[in-house]
């Protein structure tokens, strides 16, 4: 066993989605890989042997610990670093082989484990987790289900700033999956033991995650009122998941005395100052929430030892004062927590939204898209996109495309792309459309949609063969067979005049969609004859709503009835006009 060596240890089952994008980040920073296989039918081990030899094979019972302990025991390194295969080293983190020759004390050390909330980039919550020890024999994992390593002697385990441990955001149906699974073996594992208040507290947070905090909270409540902050590992999450749980149930008040009550206790947890004003934000008590939220920012980060949603006292402490602040009428304040909340979290769009209408209820549309240009407001995709769709709703589709053509570190992306599509139809440049869409590929989830705003294009054009064409294509898709019906019945409404055709709900659905997509404003077309055809399209549609049913008719004045209300938004933003300033 090489002095300060480290052994990374994995369990592993139908991972090959996950598992090189784990190795990948972990590899140059031990000295050996050990994974060990409990029945992956898929290209797992395949994968796994491309970086390792230690590959092996055990028969799995049910039991998380007794595999995980099978991996620790083919392990040679002086010390185990255990990671999941949905899980990576963050690369800047922290030195990994620094942190084990450092000759402390330690046995043992609590990384900080990145677990993301959402999609979007530093949305986390941040845990500590015990996932690197020495192989001592003196470190086993004990659990069946959400296991732990078990400490015998105090004094052992310290906390370590880095690594970072990155869990990553998994697509919905496998995190549900997971999540039953997880489901199953904690019932069991609390029918064994009915006492254990850790096994439960995970049990609380599984139905949390999977919607039912009704079923959650009051484990969470046993949890929170049984352990003490000997414990604070677990209590500071139940305590956080209980003011959760409450809020997502409605029960504000409760949540808030709650907040109340323990600030005292942990002043320096941002998380309940966060949460506190939050719920004040939801009862429209906005004094009271620009307070704690305020707090929040005057604290920060944490200790590490509590568990904590990351930009609680950053940018969504910013986000959630600008909003309050603007329902107060306090609206250069307001801009300037949105501000500092994109400058905190430069990938968190939310305040983009709202920092958008109020820039442009001030300075008017152009001058606001040049404010934000100048600000680099629109220098990623994602920002640009979402400033880009804000102007097209409200009925700039050439500035919409003037955000995108600015856009300069992501504008080759397909969605761009696409949105460059769309905006240009709409601006009327009809032949850049088809420049634009015919670069995105079959490959992509949004190609139905690129076809059919083709298809509109060439109608505009009047190039209605090449429209029939493209419709057939997308009749192969038997969700996109209405989107079609529509499509034919617009050919030969733009050559021969409209033909009556019996209408369903199928029809009248798909031509509200459609109707929706194109917020009802006519493009500035160059050509007489383009902008002839647009409105006969329009009328089209409106025709297939209407006949379909009497609810289509209805449906088609609620979309009228939305499009006034968006103008109406606007222009409250514009003037500082605000229904509620409690």
């Amino acid at each position: 066993m090489r002095k300060n060596s480290v052994s990374l240890t994995m369990i592993v089952r139908n991972e090959s989605a996950n598992l090189e994008a784990c190795l990948l980040s972990a590899r140059e920073q031990v000295d050996e890989i050990v994974i060990v296989d409990t029945g992956s039918t898929d290209e797992t081990r395949q994968i796994a042997e491309r970086y390792t030899d230690r590959v092996f094979l055990y028969p799995w019972d049910n039991d998380f610990s007794a595999a995980r302990n099978y991996a620790i025991g083919k392990a040679r390194g002086e010390w185990i670093l255990s990671l999941d295969a949905d899980e990576q080293l963050i690369a800047g983190t922290g030195d990994l082989r620094r942190l084990v020759s450092t000759g402390a004390s330690p046995e043992a050390y609590m990384l900080p484990l990145h677990y993301p909330t959402t999609d979007a980039p530093g949305e986390y919550n941040r845990f500590l987790v015990l996932r690197l020890f020495k192989n001592n024999g003196r470190y086993r994992f004990k659990g069946r289900i959400h296991e732990q390593i078990v400490v015998t002697a105090s004094g052992t385990v310290d906390i370590a700033d880095g690594p970072v441990i990155y869990h990553q955001h998994l697509p919905s149906a496998e995190r549900n999956r997971k999540r039953h699974r997880n489901l199953v073996l904690l019932k069991q594992a609390c029918a064994e033991e009915p006492d254990n208040i850790f096994l439960r507290y995970y049990l609380a947070v599984e139905w949390l995650a999977l919607g039912k905090p009704h079923r959650a909270l009051p484990l969470f409540r046993e949890a929170y009122e049984s352990l003490t902050d000997d414990h604070l590992l677990f209590r500071a999450p139940a305590l956080r998941y209980l003011i959760i749980s409450l809020r997502a149930l409605g029960r504000f008040e409760e949540a808030i005395d709650i907040c109340r009550k323990v600030a005292q206790h942990y002043p320096s947890y941002t998380d309940i100052f966060y949460l506190c004003g939050v719920l004040y934000e939801e009862q429209h008590q906005y004094h009271e929430a620009v307070k704690w939220l305020q707090s929040a920012l005057e604290r920060g980060i944490p200790p590490a030892i509590y568990s904590h949603m990351h930009g609680t006292g950053s940018f969504l402490a910013h986000y959630h004062l600008g909003y309050c602040r603007e329902r107060l009428g306090q609206r250069e304040p307001a801009e300037r927590h949105y501000e500092r909340a994109i400058d905190a979290n430069t990938d968190y769009v939310y305040p983009v939204y709202n920092l958008f209408l109020l820039v442009q209820g001030r300075l008017g549309a152009r001058q606001a898209l040049d404010c934000f240009s100048a600000r680099g407001y629109l220098d990623s995709a994602e920002r640009a996109l979402a400033v880009a769709e804000l102007y097209f709703k409200a009925g700039y589709p050439g500035l919409a495309k003037r955000c995108l053509e600015r856009c300069q570190t992501d504008s080759g992306t397909e969605m761009v792309r696409f949105s460059l599509g769309l905006y240009n139809l709409y601006s009327g440049h009809l032949q850049r459309v088809l420049m634009y869409l015919d670069t995105i590929a079959a490959e992509n989830p949004l190609y139905p949609q690129v076809q059919i705003h083709k298809a509109l294009a060439l109608l505009l054009l009047g190039r209605t063969c090449a429209t029939r064409t493209l419709a057939f294509v997308l009749w192969e898709d038997p969700q996109y067979r209405p989107v079609t019906r529509i499509l034919l019945q617009l050919v030969r409404y733009l050559k021969k005049g409209w033909r009556p055709e019996v209408c369903d709900d199928g029809l009248r659905q798909a031509s509200l969609a459609l109707l929706e997509r194109y917020r009802y404003y006519l493009p500035k077309f160059t050509k007489t004859r383009h902008q002839h055809r647009f409105r006969l399209i329009i009328d089209g549609l409106e025709s297939i709503a209407q006949r379909s049913s009497p609810q289509g008719a209805l449906a088609l004045a609620g979309l009228f009835q939305e499009r006034a209300q968006a103008v109406q938004d606007l222009l409250n933003y514009q003037f500082g006009v605000f229904g509620d300033r409690t």
